[in-house]
């Protein structure tokens, strides 16, 4: 099974979707399933993960309903106010629907900073969402926060944990350090995953694997096969290359790995996490 575990939707009318500006132009679009199902097939792709665009319980909701109607969405990674008064409520009830399988709660406040997920107010959040049997994810903007995940997970080490593109290391500036030792210390945890994903973004146009490559491996090794993830990010992949031009560069990355490993990087660790 094939999975593409980070990809988003939207319809720009709905109006929640902040992230998006119209100098974004090949992405300043409505971005549904039938945009994607063409890039889906053309690269053998069976299954997708759909990941919060949107800082609205609305738009999980949105997305619950797009499930419904194309079964190849397998799961939703949805977005959570760790202060709603109905926390409890609101994970029980998306857990129900079967599709929603955790949550990336990015703040309405500061989306530059994951700091305030350190903060003891929302430790009831983490307890329920742990309760539900829900995957958290990290979106960082800044790699250096990586010790800050860190952090988190020495307190939360029962719980499963993604890391959303690499923690998006500046390749085109040609930094490896602290990015690398930092990754190599939150990988110690074996709670957390890590999705191959972003690279291409993080890099200066026209990159390829070779420049990519220092970085893959380094993921590939500080958490083993077994627990990263491949994703394409769409559509924001497409600031920087098209759908099959990451499919291609992604595949060449992992080659080195044995058949049950590829497997494991293109679908397999998706679907067990």
């Amino acid at each position: 099974m094939v999975i593409d575990a980070h990809v988003h939707l939207w319809r720009l009318k709905r109006g929640d979707n902040l992230a998006l500006t119209p100098d974004m132009v090949p992405i300043y679009r409505d971005r549904e399933p039938e945009h994607l199902r063409p890039l889906l097939d053309a690269a053998g792709i069976e299954r997708i993960v759909v990941v919060q665009a949107a800082w609205t319980l609305a738009e999980t909701l949105f997305t619950v309903g797009l499930s419904a109607r194309h079964p190849w969405i397998a799961g939703i990674i949805g977005w959570i106010d760790p202060a709603s008064p109905s926390l409890a409520e609101e994970i029980a009830a998306l857990a129900m629907t079967g599709k929603v399988k955790g949550f990336r709660p990015v703040s309405t406040d500061d989306n530059r900073s994951i700091a305030w997920m350190l903060d003891a107010r929302f430790e009831r959040c983490w307890s329920e969402m742990k309760r539900a049997g829900m995957v958290l994810e990290f979106l960082l903007q800044n790699p250096d926060e990586v010790p800050l995940v860190t952090h988190f997970v020495e307190r939360h080490a029962d719980m499963p944990i993604v890391l959303d593109h690499c923690a998006k290391p500046d390749i085109a500036g040609g930094r490896f350090q602290p990015w690398a030792g930092d990754i190599s210390g939150l990988a110690k945890f074996a709670n957390v995953s890590c999705k191959l994903s972003g690279l291409l973004n993080c890099a200066k146009p026209g990159a390829g694997a070779a420049e990519l490559r220092p970085y893959a491996d380094h993921v590939l090794s500080a958490f083993g096969p077994q627990r990263v993830i491949w994703a394409s990010d769409w559509p924001p992949l497409e600031l920087a290359a098209p759908y099959a031009r990451w499919r291609a560069v992604s595949l060449e990355l992992i080659a080195g790995l044995s058949f049950e490993e590829r497997e494991a990087v293109l679908g397999g660790n998706a679907e067990r996490i």
